[in-house]
């Protein structure tokens, strides 16, 4: 598959056909092409992703549909949980028509699949059932689980009685779809309340708990409320009776991709509240979606030293309108008179790293690949990179590679391909609600949330970057006409695109 791109070679749609986690028949999924394909190339072309961007699946086959030449069906191993992602990815060269021309590399919306989360994409415990005569509890997630329980450690199940007393899982008896049974030594009745402890299981797609329980509260403490956010690192964890702490590191708060920050440092405003510091969060805590407090977190205070329930908040802060954790390419405009191309995400990009202007491609009509010159700046949730202005003129839409940014996490983006729109790529992005025409990620506006500081800043900086890119057009535009042939010639790519996740 050598031929080059054909850019009408798009994927119109992707959606899960096919699942049933109980049988041993594989998962399958539809990628449907604007174009009738006449050769399918390797299997793992075709990728799904979740949530959480590092949690991504390559097929294990994957042809043409019978009766229909449009449509690719791939398959996934049995027991996959196809509908548990949110994107499929495809490289440049899954596909192939028929005059020997490769498929626009692209990541669109997985239709059936989760569309996004709402809270921590972390697995949650909903419930649990306890078995008195078989000393068995049964512990529901809000997803399904890894088959036969894979990962689940018994040791981090367990109940507390009410007076608070906590009483550990043996083994695990049955793992299935989203349950997990647990058998103990005895006392089940007792128990009052359920738990599993962080990282007890993973679900399909390998992403770990957050600690969580479920049942009556016991006569230890047990986490009333979360405050949220105070000022950008802090939040406060109000328990039902006055505590102590020791450690801020059992104090735990969650992003939404499912990522744990430990507590750093704590203080006690009131006798029933601990507040916890976490510098870490400081460019995203308004992201923060999860707070959590391990056993033992905290102490009764009234002399029996009685250890808190494990127990967690919800705390707001979510990504509910995005369809991965990094940055999703949203939309992208061209400026012809200076070669520069705006590139916008659906949330801050962070702005304190070096990008590599290679990650940035224009693509033409006759479906070559130019390399950006340089990155010119990250603004909040945009980004401009400069061309010379003849491979602008003559671009189609850009495709950006696998991380080639990364948001204030450390999430990256997926390999994305947006239609070019025109303006004035030295003002704030336009609004590009109508550039869909390549097919891609589902366009949501950009990120607006922002630090007092940047409200100040605004201003003056604008003023600072329109002057500054003013200054390199004049100095530019004599060498860039000189330059721009050999740049065009010397940056076209025909290979292949192969950077989606490992």
């Amino acid at each position: 598959m050598n031929g080059g791109i054909d850019t009408g070679m798009t994927v119109e749609s992707v959606e899960v056909v096919s699942q049933n986690l109980n049988d041993d028949a594989p998962e399958q999924v539809e990628y449907r092409f604007a174009e009738p394909v006449s050769d399918v190339g390797d299997p793992s072309s075709f990728q799904l992703s979740g949530f959480a961007t590092n949690a991504s699946l390559k097929a294990q086959a994957a042809e043409i549909k019978e009766g229909d030449t449009n449509t690719v069906l791939t398959e996934y191993a049995p027991g996959t949980d196809v509908e548990a992602f949110t994107v499929a990815i495809t490289d440049s060269q899954a596909v192939e028509n028929e005059s020997g021309r490769t498929n626009l590399p692209n990541t669109n919306e997985l239709q059936g699949g989760e569309g996004g989360v709402s809270g921590t994409d972390a697995p949650r415990l909903e419930s649990a059932r306890s078995n008195d005569t078989l000393d068995q509890v049964t512990y529901t997630f809000d997803r399904n689980l890894k088959r036969d329980g894979g990962e689940a450690d018994a040791s981090k199940f367990g109940l507390y009685t009410r007076d608070g007393r906590a009483i550990d899982g043996q083994s695990i008896v049955t793992s299935y779809d989203d349950t997990v049974t647990v058998q103990f030594d005895s006392q089940v009745e007792d128990g009052v309340r359920q738990f599993a402890k962080a990282d007890a299981i993973s679900d399909t797609r390998g992403v770990k708990n957050a600690p969580t329980s479920t049942g009556d509260d016991t006569t230890g403490p047990n986490l009333a409320s979360t405050s949220g956010l105070v000022g950008k690192t802090q939040f406060d964890y109000k328990f039902d009776e006055p505590v102590t702490a020791e450690d801020a590191k059992k104090f735990t708060v969650y992003t939404a991709d499912g990522k744990a920050i430990q507590g750093d440092s704590m203080v006690q405003p009131s006798p029933d509240t601990i507040r916890v510091a976490y510098p870490d969060i400081q460019d995203y805590g308004d992201q923060i979606s999860l707070a959590a407090v391990d056993e033992g977190a905290a102490q009764s205070s009234d002399g029996s030293a009685t250890p808190n329930a494990v127990g967690d908040q919800s705390v707001g802060g979510d990504r509910s309108g995005s369809l991965t954790s990094g940055p999703d390419l949203t939309g992208a405009s061209v400026d012809s008179d200076t070669g520069q191309v705006r590139m916008d995400f659906d949330e801050t990009i962070d702005d304190g790293k070096d990008y590599d202007p290679a990650s940035f491609q224009l693509v033409t009509s006759a479906g070559d690949r130019i390399d950006a010159r340089d990155v010119v700046e990250v603004d909040e949730s945009s980004v401009l990179v400069s061309f010379n202005r003849a491979s602008a003129e003559a671009a189609d839409s850009v495709t950006i590679k696998n991380n080639a940014v990364q948001d204030e996490q450390g999430n990256g983006n997926l390999l994305s391909n947006r239609g070019l729109g025109g303006g004035d790529t030295t003002a704030p992005a336009p609004d590009q609600s109508d550039q869909s025409d390549q097919g891609g990620l589902e366009e949501r506006a950009p990120a607006t949330q922002q630090s007092d500081e940047q409200d100040l800043n605004r201003d003056d900086d604008s003023i600072d970057q329109n002057n500054d890119l003013d200054d390199d057009r004049n100095n530019n535009r004599d060498d860039d006409r000189t330059d721009q042939n050999d740049n065009q010639n010397d940056n076209q790519h025909d290979d292949r695109d192969d950077n989606g996740p490992n």
